[in-house]
Formats: structure tokens, sequence, C-alpha cells
């Protein structure tokens, strides 16, 4: 055909078609783009960030650019922002026990933090965790997959041995600082049942009390757990009580089941609950106005069940697989009597239970089960109620300027809290 007539054909195309045209075009010429990237860089640019931090960086030694893109600020942040699955528990006497085994920390009892004793990692968001020394009672906020951390001054308010620290991290894409807020709950009184908020934030140096208070009773120090930019803690009484620092509201929720067997946690953001209904485990997410809406359910068998024993290979002997048989009837056979929900955190939903001397993460959405022992050193009597859920990433920490001045009683005019 001559471009006369081609011309002529294009002439009788309606706008719409033409645009139709140019749209199919484009679309070829960028899938043709694409085709044309090498796969390392597109590994670079696109899979990277998704690794577990030790992965990540032992990727750095397979090409000068591989490693300027994990060293890279901008990949930190990314990486602290990428959707992803719980990593594992902060216990006390064992330190950190990941659920996968290419998923550790360089250190897990935190020995790059100077203390005197053992350290207790309060809470944790986005890879970012909050450790406590009792002998110093001295605080610091760290990254555990990186050693990198930072002192922070002591708050002025506490009433329990625990302090109910809990660290929000702003994983926006500008925290290249990677500025941080720590929320404290305290009773102005004891035993007074209403607390109030102490705040500090990592830019200002230095904790301010707010004007926010709220009754509850017998507040759970260890439950707390960052939601949405807001510090939450369950109570005693089947409460969940949450502080805002950016919008300095406090919200209270009541438990949509049994208050004696119930757990919070974070995923995709917003605070969901666990709650043991007879053989299953309820999961709940908080809608607005503080109404719980059932998000799943699984059953208690279906978490707890044992992994499946490996195929028999023709060189053990037939002592050594009786053995192992025996084994695997006697984990089956195991009670599942004194199931304790753990809070836990993530992109998806996965509940994390204890039952006996098994640290259980459940996916309820791919069904996939994480499990890991708890140590024989750590105390036999050990029930879940002194823990730490944390998720690892490569998040900066920000170094915390360490103001002289006294507690503020209000935040500076210029003060923007960060959110999670």
């Amino acid at each position: 055909m001559s471009g006369g007539d081609e011309s002529s054909v294009y002439r009788g195309e309606s706008r719409q078609q033409r645009r139709r045209r140019e749209r199919e075009r484009e679309r070829a010429e960028a899938i043709e783009r694409v085709n044309r990237v090498p796969l390392a860089d597109v590994v670079r640019e696109n899979a990277l960030v998704h690794l577990p931090p030790a992965a990540a960086t032992r990727l750095r030694l397979v090409h000068p650019s591989w490693g300027r893109r994990v060293s890279s600020p901008l990949f930190a942040v990314a990486h602290a922002a990428a959707p992803r699955r719980i990593s594992g528990v902060f216990v006390p006497e064992a330190g950190f026990l990941p659920f996968d085994g290419d998923d550790t920390v360089p250190s897990p009892s935190l020995s790059f933090v100077p203390a005197s004793s053992e350290l207790v990692v309060l809470s944790s968001s986005r890879g970012v965790a909050c450790c406590f020394s009792p002998v110093d009672d001295a605080y610091a906020v760290c990254n555990p997959a990186t050693a990198s951390w930072t002192a922070v001054p002591t708050p002025p308010h506490r009433s329990w041995p625990r302090p109910a620290i809990v660290v929000i991290f702003d994983t926006s894409a500008y925290n290249f600082r990677g500025d941080f807020t720590l929320v404290c709950p305290f009773e102005p009184a004891p035993e007074s049942s209403v607390y109030c908020f102490q705040v500090f934030t990592s830019g200002t140096g230095t904790w301010w009390v707010t004007d926010a208070m709220t009754p509850a009773e017998g507040l759970v120090a260890a439950s707390g757990v960052a939601a949405g930019g807001t510090a939450w803690w369950r109570t005693s009484i089947g409460t969940a009580v949450g502080y805002n620092p950016v919008t300095r509201r406090v919200e209270l929720v009541t438990c949509p089941g049994d208050s004696g067997q119930w757990e919070i946690g974070s995923a995709a953001g917003r605070l969901h609950c666990t709650v043991v209904d007879g053989d299953d485990v309820v999961v709940f997410r908080l809608q607005e106005h503080g109404i719980w809406e059932e998000a799943t359910r699984v059953g208690v068998a279906e978490i707890l069940r044992p992994p499946q024993p490996e195929p028999a290979r023709l060189t053990i002997t037939s002592a050594e697989l009786v053995s192992s048989q025996h084994l695997s009837r006697a984990v089956a056979a195991a009670p599942e009597d004194g199931v304790q929900l753990l809070g836990f955190q993530g992109a998806e939903v996965e509940v994390v239970v204890l039952a006996g001397r098994r640290l259980v993460a459940f996916d309820t959405g791919t069904r996939r089960r994480r499990e890991v022992a708890v140590p024989d050193d750590v105390d036999a009597a050990w029930n879940g109620a002194e823990y730490a859920a944390h998720t690892n990433t490569l998040a900066l920490v920000a170094p915390a300027i360490l103001a002289a001045e006294p507690p503020l009683a209000e935040p500076p005019a210029d003060e923007e809290a960060t959110s999670s």
C-alpha cells in the first residue's frame, strides 16, 4: 500500500480508534524498553528491597552497583516501607528468636548497645526497637538488623517495672534521617486507673507531657503496638487504649470476645486483635468508630499441627526410623492446653501463639506455619507475658538530640510527630 493510501486509511479512523492505536504503540514500546533492561538490573531495583536485611546485605558483593544500591539511604527507606512479615520475637533470657533462619540479627541480645544488665526490648515498629536497661535505668532506640542505635533520655513518669513505651516509626519517603516517636502512658497517681501520656521525638530530644488522659485499669505494658500512627495497649479489663501523638486523640475500644484470652496486633497499618473462641482463634479488624469486624477464623489444631516429618532416606538405620516415628507421634500427641496468644505485626495477619516451648506464627491467608523452639535456658515459667514482636528492616535510626531542658508540658509549636 502506498503512503497516500495508508494516510487515507488513517484519515478514515475515528478519534477513539486513533487513540487506541497510539496507546497500543506506546505499550509495545514500553515493553520493548523493559525487555532491553538486563535481568541483574531488574533484580537490583525491584527484588532486593523485599529480601531480609541479612540476605540483602550479603548480596552487596555481587556487583559494585548492588553494593551502592543496598548502602543507599533511599534503599533503607524503601526497605523499611516494603510490606513484610513478622521476623521473630524478643524473649527474656534468649534474645531474638527468628521464625526463619535467614531472617536473623547480628546480635540477638543487642550487645552493641552499652548496658550493665540484660536489655529488655519494650516494643518495635518497622524494624526500629526501643530497649531498656533496668539496672542503668537507661533507654535506647536501635535497629537490631544493622546494629545502629541512639540513646534516649528517661521518661519523666513511670509507675511499673517495665515501661510501656511504644515506638512509632515513620516510613514515608521523606524520613531520610530515620526519625521516630516514643509514646509512654503513666498513672498520675498510684492505682488511680487513669492514664496520661508522655511523648518523645528524635527531632526535639525531649519528652513532653500531653494534657490527654483516659480511664483504664491494668494497662499491660508488654502489649504495646503501633498501628496507623497510634500507640495501642490492652488492659486487664478487656479494653484497648490508643493515643495518637499527631492528632492528640485518645481512643478506647472494648474486646470483641473473651477478654481473658485476647491479644492486640498490627497488620497493614491497622489495629487487629485475636480472641480464643472455643477451639478457634478469631481475628478481628478495627473499623471506624471503634467497631470490630471479624476478619478470619482459624482452628487452634490447624495452627499447632506439627510439621510433617521428612521421608525416610535409605541411609538411615531401622532403629533411627523407629525413633523418628516415635518422636513424631509424641509431638502429635502433645497436649495443646494453655495456648497463649502473643502480639503480632506485619503486612498481613499472622497469628502468633505460644504452646509449651513452641512459638508458632500462622499466616491466615496462605495457611503457612512457621515456628521456633523456646530454648531450654529460658525460664520454664515463662508464659509469654514478657515479649516483643519484631520485623527486621534496614531502617535508619536518627540520632536523638538530647536536650538539656526539663520535660515540656506542651509540644513545641513546630513539632510534628511521626507516624507508622
